[in-house]
């Protein structure tokens, strides 16, 4: 009889101990040896298996192949504390076997590629919504995985196992790849059926066993995908490793829905433009259909930042990663052709030296290549831009408030010259322009905190509008926004709108073309940011009140560029404040953010938003934005009530309304309603005034929801903050480390 596990296997020691000494206790001893008794039958052979842990840690020790074609694997699993987890099921586990073709194999001077040993046929669609249109009318070749079965899958009782594959690598099926030993072979596999997701992965050169020296192909490691992801899992949250990825998303692995390849090169690179690839914007939406006919269409994608930016990805620097460099040493039309897919390298269209195959992309776009690199027109591009943002600086020196009236003096500089003027025509003034949001000059924004927070919003001086005093000094002046000032209160003064125009990482002029749109780029200047007291003296410190980490931001923004051509978050807090409102109803920031993050922050007016999941973490997971002291309840920041617009107009003005600061947080992800309709004067209505035709009745479980908060101190429709100040209760429940807290409810990782 055997009992496994690491620690279960020795439980029975003492045991046995214990039964031969009362067995020997009751035995004389006569000097001579007894009979041998008959066999008895053999004991039952059980597993005792492991509990499932959170984390397991998985690898695979050992593969080989037999003259045969055979295949076998030698893995282990164990959890966080080093013990050998056992009972795995077989229905637990799928395994992929792929072989490295290395770079020019065939004399065509293609790049190396994983290529997939076990495949199946996808048929091409019939119905006309599990497919493009027209229709694909090809059945496509799909790598594939093989799930173990009880054949050939041994449990060894101290969390290492065997598994010998069906898949015969000599005689795998169509597409034929033919097997070569001395190459470097991959096995992966993952966990599913209530493990963990786990993923463990394996290269080696069947020839000699070697698992060192041997050629790779590791371009992407999980760690640089995860700073935007949180988690990356996919196809149901099991597959977890880019390495694992590859073994299925390589070369000939057809969509035959949809006709377009799902190679990993390809795919990754054209979900990550999306939006803005040329294709989309001439009307082809960038689709995938995957498991059972799932349409996947990732066209409304957008990139967080500058997509040129490729060491985002690749990362040199990772020891993980060594062909990292391929994105600027191996140009192929693949990776090329997934973004910039508006060129046809077969006949030459969109390509200004014509036709070109794989084997000839380096000559240009290497690093040696005739000023077409890759990394000149991408990352250098990007760094270029980066040292520019600080090239324009508009200080403020000084603040002098008359009244409600202020008056700011700053002093303007272009590459450390003192700015003449701010006119488009002039050399200077024509590098400065924010052709997005209209034809002047950038602003700058003025709000002022008495201890509470901004009392004002989206009070901001032209830059056009001010007068030159010389040397690069400007006067700008703004009346009736500080209303109410004491001389301790402090302002603060930032620009917004500010942007340079560039072209391949030089400033040049921003004047747009024939047709009124602008021929370059533009990037948001990195702000100076001042503050005054109320009577004019310069003040040490300023408004501190944000809910988030701008470093936490920059993850994924790694440009640092944000709505407005803000790169701060301060330049967000004196437009998005406790005082806006806006089309969605509530302006605030800590609402803004949350509902477009969710997904949930459509231009439309109408109440049933369409979801669009635009994070690319789990969008409960606060700690992706969020550090210590800013996600507790009561709210730690930012904890005013908000203003509201709730739909109806007197005299023409939209009437406003205020709800209280965790109602807004809160209601962000788990209402749809715009918040500022909810009224709680009209529950026989669904807390929707009847007034608001327009406005379809809140969802029975989203009445639900409102009627809890209402019922736990949530003040909705208040005709004054006051009114909606103090009353909520939601800590009680909700605060960390109750048992319905934030950290207990959300994905905190």
């Amino acid at each position: 009889m055997t009992i496994l596990g690491r620690y279960a296997g020795r439980s029975w020691l003492p045991w046995v101990a214990l039964a031969a000494i009362l067995v020997m206790g009751g035995c004389s001893d006569d000097g001579s040896d007894g009979a041998t008794g008959p066999a008895g039958p053999a004991g039952p052979n059980f597993i005792v298996a492991s509990e499932i842990p959170a984390t397991v840690v998985a690898s695979i020790d050992s593969a080989t192949v037999a003259s045969n074609g055979v295949m076998s694997v030698n893995f282990s699993i164990e959890d966080s504390r080093g013990n050998g987890f056992v009972g795995l099921s077989p229905s637990q586990i799928r395994f992929t076997v792929a072989q490295l073709i290395p770079a020019g194999a065939d004399g065509d001077g293609e790049p190396s590629k994983w290529q997939s040993y076990i495949n199946r046929v996808e048929k091409a669609p019939t119905d006309p919504a599990k497919g493009a249109s027209p229709l694909p009318t090809a059945d496509q070749f799909q790598a594939n995985s093989e799930t173990a079965t009880s054949t050939g899958f041994t449990d060894k009782g101290d969390g290492s196992y065997s598994y010998t594959l069906a898949t015969n690598l000599k005689t795998a099926a169509a597409p034929a790849l033919p097997y070569d030993a001395t190459r470097t072979h991959r096995v992966a596999f993952q966990l599913s059926g209530g493990m963990p997701a786990t993923n463990g992965i394996y290269d080696w050169r069947p020839s000699d066993n070697a698992t060192t020296g041997i050629e790779t192909r590791n371009l992407v490691s999980k760690a640089a995908c995860n700073n935007c992801h949180g988690e990356l899992a996919i196809h149901g949250g099991s597959r977890v490793e880019t390495g694992l990825c590859v073994t299925c998303h390589n070369p000939g692995t057809i969509d035959a829905n949809s006709g377009k390849s799902v190679d990993f090169t390809v795919m990754v690179h054209k979900i990550h433009r999306g939006s803005v690839l040329p294709s989309v914007i001439g009307g082809d939406p960038y689709k995938i259909w995957g498991y059972r006919d799932a349409e996947h269409d990732w066209s409304a994608v957008v990139f967080p930042q500058d997509i040129r930016n490729c060491t985002v990805c690749h990362d040199e620097a990772n020891i993980s990663t060594p062909e990292a460099s391929n994105w600027r040493n191996v140009a192929t039309i693949e990776a090329c052709g997934s973004c910039h897919d508006d060129v046809n390298f077969v006949s030459g269209a969109g390509h200004v030296v014509g036709p070109k195959n794989n084997s000839e992309c380096a000559s240009c776009h290497d690093d040696n290549g005739f000023g077409l690199s890759t990394k000149a027109n991408h990352l250098d591009v990007v760094t270029a831009n980066a040292g520019l943002v600080t090239k324009l600086r508009v200080v403020p020196e000084s603040a002098t408030v008359t009244g409600a009236d202020i008056e700011v003096k700053a002093r303007i500089t272009l590459n450390g010259v003192a700015v003449a003027s701010l006119d488009n025509a002039t050399g200077q003034g024509g590098v400065i322009g924010k052709y997005k949001y209209g034809t002047d000059n950038g602003a700058l924004a003025i709000n002022w905190d008495n201890g509470k927070g901004y009392q004002v919003n989206h009070k901001e001086i032209d830059l056009n509008a001010c007068i030159a005093d010389g040397a690069g000094l400007f006067t700008c002046t703004l009346t009736g926004v500080l209303s109410g000032i004491s001389a301790t209160d402090v302002i603060t003064v930032t620009s917004v709108d500010l942007f340079l125009c560039t072209k391949k990482g030089a400033l040049t002029n921003c004047l747009p073309d024939g047709s009124g749109n602008p021929t370059v780029a533009q990037l948001p200047v990195t702000p100076t940011v001042a503050f005054f007291n109320g009577d004019g003296t310069a003040a040490v410190t300023g408004y501190d009140k944000i809910g988030a980490d701008i470093s936490a931001c920059r993850s994924c923004h790694a440009d640092n560029q944000f709505h407005h051509g803000a790169s701060e978050l301060i330049q967000c807090k004196t437009c998005h404040n406790a005082t806006r409102d806006s089309s969605r109803t509530v302006g605030d920031l800590k609402r803004h953010v949350h509902r477009y993050h969710s997904g949930l922050d459509e231009d439309s007016l109408d109440v049933a938003d369409i979801p669009q999941d635009l994070f690319p973490n789990k969008v409960d997971n606060c700690n992706a934005c969020h550090t210590t002291g800013q996600i507790d309840l009561p709210i730690q920041q930012n904890n005013r009530p908000s203003v509201a617009r709730n739909g109806l107009k007197d005299g023409g003005n939209n009437i406003l309304v205020y709800i209280s600061p965790a109602a807004v947080v809160c209601g962000s992800c788990h209402i749809q309603t715009r918040l500022g309709y909810i009224d709680p004067n009209f529950p026989s209505s669904g807390y929707v005034n009847p007034a608001l035709t327009t406005v379809a009745p809140m969802a029975a479980a989203e009445q639900e929801r409102v009627n809890h908060m209402i019922l736990n101190g949530a003040v909705f429709g208040a005709t004054t903050a006051a009114a909606a100040t103090g009353k909520e209760a939601c800590s009680v429940c909700h605060a960390i480390g109750g048992q319905f807290g934030v950290d207990a409810v959300h994905t905190l990782k």
